[in-house]
């Protein structure tokens, strides 16, 4: 088998652990791979989301971080750590990571989605909705989407 291939296997096994909620052994895994790959954005984006799901934000925060300085364009990176700051309250923070993965990928529906809430949570409406109003744009049918935006029409 060739690196590349090998490669390969060994994150599709770290994805499968990940699927599974075993996230003990795919911190093993990853630990044991990125001792050779300690550039590979994605590995570290892929330890950020274990460490999260492990509930060790400082590690979690600390692999996104790098996955972002190896790679500036990863918005899935960015997104999940403005996830992080987004449940510590850090409206400020999460809402700057937020318009950072829209500016990635403009079609990037849960960041829109999280910036209606967080205008919202901070009583700017006008930006709130016109944030639901952009989600739906994209998908009409997005069911987190729908809800969120039906609750806010009723509570404003």
């Amino acid at each position: 088998m060739n690196k590349d291939n090998s490669k390969l296997k060994k994150y599709d096994e770290v994805i499968n652990l990940i699927k599974s909620n075993d996230y003990k052994n795919a911190e093993v895994n990853l630990l044991k791979i990125i001792k050779d790959e300690k550039n590979d954005f994605y590995l570290h984006q892929l330890l950020g989301i274990v460490y999260s799901k492990l509930g060790d934000l400082k590690k979690s925060i600390s692999h996104f971080e790098i996955s972002i300085k190896i790679n500036p364009q990863n918005h899935g990176a960015i997104f999940n750590l403005a996830m992080i700051y987004l449940e510590q309250g850090n409206l400020d923070k999460s809402k700057d990571l937020f318009f950072k993965t829209i500016e990635l990928d403009k079609n990037f529906i849960e960041a829109y989605l999280n910036l209606a809430k967080i205008f919202e949570k901070q009583q700017n409406f006008i930006e709130s909705d016109k944030y639901y109003q952009k989600s739906l744009s994209i998908n009409s049918e997005h069911l987190p989407s729908i809800r969120s935006y039906s609750n806010f029409l009723v509570n404003i």
